[in-house]
């Protein structure tokens, strides 16, 4: 069975790597630019669409501001604004378990699943050349899995 990497919630769904967030917010078709509200602060965010909050909060983890962006995009059909933050602490160790400190946290399986993909990455930067896409991460991987002398 394929277990998701993103954590849902009634608005979207969000993803992470090792150095950045991506937030998925599904809007109406007809939704530009122009109708879209976004403040991302160093740790917090809101998202308002043709004048109705979509969500608001304090972020899980600090952001870099500066270097963080959205776009209003189609994928598949579907309208949506895509959000990319990059984290202020990109290391292995710093998986967030929800967007938000008080909501839209992955559920167990799901928060599993990033742990190993960042797991998986972290191998990949620490080994060029190797090719850890298709291994199966078990034992100790949370926390950024195992540290090496």
């Amino acid at each position: 069975a394929v277990v998701s990497t993103q954590s849902t919630g009634e608005w979207g769904c969000w993803y992470q790597t090792i150095e950045d967030v991506t937030a998925e917010v599904v809007v109406p078709q007809h939704t530009r630019g122009k109708d879209v509200n976004l403040k991302i602060l160093p740790n917090s965010i809101s998202c308002t669409v043709h004048k109705k909050e979509i969500f608001a909060g304090k972020l899980y983890q600090s952001i870099v501001c500066d270097e963080s962006t959205w776009t209003v995009e189609d994928e598949d059909g579907q309208r949506m604004i895509r959000i990319f933050l990059v984290k202020s602490n990109k290391t292995p160790k710093s998986c967030w378990t929800s967007l938000f400190i008080d909501g839209c946290a992955a559920d167990v399986l799901t928060l599993d699943e990033m742990q190993k993909k960042i797991v998986q990455e972290r191998y990949t930067r620490e080994n060029p050349g190797f090719d850890f896409s298709q291994a199966e991460v078990t034992g100790n991987y949370q926390d950024g899995g195992p540290q090496f002398p």
